[in-house]
């Protein structure tokens, strides 16, 4: 019996967020009000109240769900794959991708309308701007590890600085959020995430098909 009311118990947390990320997303962060939660939860302001107190803890919850998300990525990226190797930043870039269209909050455009948002909110809020900085450097410092790791395999140009790399593929992601948050689907997401791999991994396709 604990058992379920636990899963009740989050099932209806992730509700609200998931209510408020789509609130905040079209309406974003301050228009937004409590009210438009309630509805598109379609809870009562009580059952909303009960786990969480304003627009404040709704914001930092759903940072920290982002946070969360890519922290885990992270992790995973940092252990070899099946073939024994690390990841190529191509791969490790799809990865990412592929992981933000799976979160379970709201719908993918919405969550590409809520990234951009959430970088110009942490300008303001320290307490968002360290979850963010935390999440961005955890980011920078896995994928210059991939792309040391294809330097060292002669996959990547060693005269390229990994952290840039790094950096770049961050952009990459942060300027598709940006496109399709404003064009939908104008912009082919599998499409786009293919051309950038096959960039990024450009050296490690010449390397495979040249014979030795």
């Amino acid at each position: 019996m604990p058992k379920v009311t636990e899963e009740h118990t989050e099932a209806r947390r992730r509700q609200i967020l998931s209510a408020a990320l789509t609130c905040f997303a079209r309406e974003g962060f301050h228009r937004a009000t409590m009210q438009d939660i309630f509805r598109e939860a379609e809870l009562s302001p009580g059952a909303v109240y009960s786990y969480f107190k304003g627009k404040d803890e709704l914001i930092a919850a759903i940072a920290a769900e982002v946070v969360r998300f890519a922290l885990g990525l992270f992790e995973t990226l940092s252990r070899p794959g099946p073939e024994g190797r690390l990841h190529t930043p191509g791969e490790g870039f799809a990865m990412l991708v592929r992981a933000f269209r799976d979160i379970d909050l709201s719908t993918w455009a919405h969550r590409t309308r809520l990234g951009p948002q959430l970088l110009a909110e942490a300008q303001r809020n320290p307490a968002l701007r360290g979850r963010v900085r935390e999440g961005l450097g955890r980011g920078v410092g896995i994928f210059a590890e991939l792309a040391r790791a294809a330097q060292e395999r002669g996959e990547l140009d060693p005269q390229l600085d990994p952290e840039h790399v790094a950096r770049l593929m961050l952009a990459g992601f942060h300027g598709l959020l940006i496109q399709v948050s404003l064009l939908g689907d104008v912009v082919d997401v599998d499409a786009y995430v293919k051309t950038v791999a096959a960039l990024l991994d450009s050296r490690a396709a010449t390397r495979q098909t040249t014979p030795a």
